[in-house]
């Protein structure tokens, strides 16, 4: 914050302190040019981005859905969640349960589930083929699972929550949602 109150004083003092003529506040629009062209350096190197003056990224993605119903899942069944909340871009696709990655990136993907009461249910964050983090709630009344994971995308990439194991019961309700997936592009 002190950064950039410096580097709009330095502004005010440079087109106030080079007028060209009399008339208060005019200088030449070469110094106006030279003086904003410098004010964008520096503030995109206090910021570190390279991007700086609060301009947007091309492309944004973010996405959350759940579940709507119990489901007894296949073996290696990937889980459709079928309610969407929140699809920008469209990147995921409910009927596969497919999130595929717009652009190249860092990505935060979050899954809870929850099992139908006395039953098991095993499953896990997948990137492309390979099997990344899983979560696999107990087998007593009614239980939750969580899982976290920041990846590093390809464009194209595919992520989606798969079943694995014996462990095919998943729990959830209409008004309820308990179970549900979600994830966004960090950068």
């Amino acid at each position: 914050m002190n950064a950039v109150c410096f580097i709009v004083v330095v502004m005010v003092i440079s087109c106030y302190g080079n007028k060209t003529n009399t008339q208060k506040g005019s200088y030449t629009l070469k110094l106006e040019n030279a003086n904003y062209e410098e004010l964008r350096s520096m503030f995109m190197k206090i910021k570190g981005t390279g991007q700086g003056m609060g301009e947007h990224q091309e492309k944004f993605s973010a996405f959350a859905v759940s579940l709507t119903d119990p489901k007894t899942l296949g073996v290696g069944q990937i889980v459709k969640f079928n309610k969407v909340w929140t699809n920008i871009n469209k990147d995921y696709h409910a009927s596969t349960g497919v999130y595929t990655a717009p652009i190249a990136g860092v990505y935060q993907f979050s899954c809870s589930v929850m099992t139908v009461s006395s039953n098991t249910l095993r499953v896990s964050l997948w990137k492309n083929d390979t099997k990344t983090v899983s979560i696999f709630p107990g087998n007593t009344g009614h239980n939750m699972g969580t899982l976290n994971m920041v990846l590093e995308l390809k464009k194209g990439d595919k992520v989606y929550i798969k079943q694995g194991g014996s462990d095919k019961y998943i729990y959830s309700e209409s008004d309820s949602n308990f179970s549900m997936f979600s994830g966004y592009l960090i950068r």
